[in-house]
Order: C-alpha cells, then sequence, then structure tokens
C-alpha cells in the first residue's frame, strides 16, 4: 500500500475545504498552483482580497482568464486580448472579470427597470380602457310630484304617472260608452212612444 505524505494530505485538505480558506500568507506558489484552481470566482476572489501584502496574479492571472472565457464566452477573452493588443496596454484578467460583471449587472438593472416602466404604461393604458359605471336615475328636473298620503308631496318616476293616466283615458272612455248607450236608448223609447200615439184614435181607440 502506497504511503501518502503529510504534504499531499495538507493539499486535499486545503481542496476540500476551499470555502475556508483565507490569507495564504506565505504559502509555497508552487502549493498555490494546485490548490487554487479548484475554487471558483466567488472562492478565489475572496482569496486574492483576505491575502494581505502579497499579489497572488502570477498564479492567479491565468484563473481569472479562465473564469471570464466560462462565464462571458471564449469570443468575448479574445475581444478584450485584441482591444488591449491594439491599444498596447495590459490589464489583469481579475480587474476585466470584475469590471464585466459590474457592466453586466447595469444592463439587467436597466433591463429590470424597463419591463417595470412597460408595465406600468401598460397597466395605466388597461385603466384608462376601463369601462365606468353611469347613474342612470332620471334627472331632478324631470320627476314629477304626487301628494301622498295626509297631504304630503313626494316624487314619483314617469313610468307609474302614465299608468296612471293610461287608466283614467279608459275610465273616461268607458263612461262615454255608457253615457252614448243611454243617449241610444232614450232616443229609441221617445220613438216607441210618438209611435204609439199616432196609431192610438182620439177617445184611446186603435185606428185600424
Amino acid at each position: 500500500m502506497m504511503k501518502v505524505s503529510l504534504l499531499e494530505l495538507c493539499v486535499r485538505s486545503a481542496i476540500d475545504n476551499l470555502q475556508y480558506l483565507g490569507d495564504v500568507g506565505e504559502t509555497d506558489i508552487l502549493l498555490l498552483k494546485r490548490i487554487l484552481p479548484h475554487c471558483n470566482a466567488d472562492q478565489l476572489n475572496h482569496i486574492e482580497t483576505s491575502t494581505k501584502g502579497r499579489d497572488l496574479s502570477p498564479v492567479t492571472d491565468e484563473l481569472w482568464r479562465k473564469h471570464y472565457g466560462r462565464t462571458f464566452g471564449n469570443d468575448a477573452v479574445s475581444m478584450v486580448k485584441e482591444r488591449m493588443s491594439s491599444r498596447g496596454i495590459k490589464f489583469k484578467w481579475r480587474q476585466l472579470y470584475q469590471a464585466k460583471v459590474r457592466e453586466q449587472e447595469e444592463l439587467q438593472k436597466k433591463g429590470v427597470n424597463r419591463l417595470k416602466d412597460l408595465y406600468r404604461e401598460q397597466n395605466t393604458q388597461k385603466e384608462s380602457r376601463k369601462c365606468q359605471a353611469i347613474d342612470l336615475k332620471p334627472p331632478e328636473s324631470k320627476r314629477i310630484k304626487r301628494t301622498g298620503p295626509g297631504g304630503s308631496s313626494g316624487s314619483s318616476s314617469k313610468a307609474p304617472a302614465k299608468g296612471r293616466l293610461m287608466q283614467k283615458s279608459r275610465m273616461d272612455f268607458a263612461k262615454s260608452n255608457a253615457v252614448s248607450r243611454q243617449a241610444t236608448m232614450a232616443r229609441n223609447r221617445s220613438n216607441i212612444r210618438s209611435t204609439n200615439g199616432i196609431n192610438q184614435r182620439p177617445g184611446g181607440t186603435s185606428r185600424r
């Protein structure tokens, strides 16, 4: 059975507990090259920020370039390289990665705000197109007065008033028919009496 050295055990333990690593102090650069490639972007940034008085970029710069490519794509890496070459400048990939993250966050924030504005505009348009309730109660000027029990007056709508007028018209029509029938009957009786008076002789005898 092959024995594992104490150094190898320490390296493995460090890799298994990357979330707890902070200031790496004067740890040998060869050990850092074995441990730090296992860090994600947040862990790597935490270790570099926590380590005071030491520049870890000789180990981490290439790691940050890989994180940049995994996050934003290899085409973005090529574009950054071309821009730095054409302008004769060079930035650390950690700085480039953090700047790109901030740029993406700003774009995302603007997009969210834009969506909020669009939703707000749509809601405003929907509210403006909503049907509003209309009061169908007739105006006060078109109501008529009626006298209630005890002489008190109140308002009534046109429909009951129209019903009363129709009822009164029917009653008047019925009365006129009755009067007409009575007048006809009176004329008939008068004609009968006149006829009887002509046919009778003087003295009460009838004429044959």
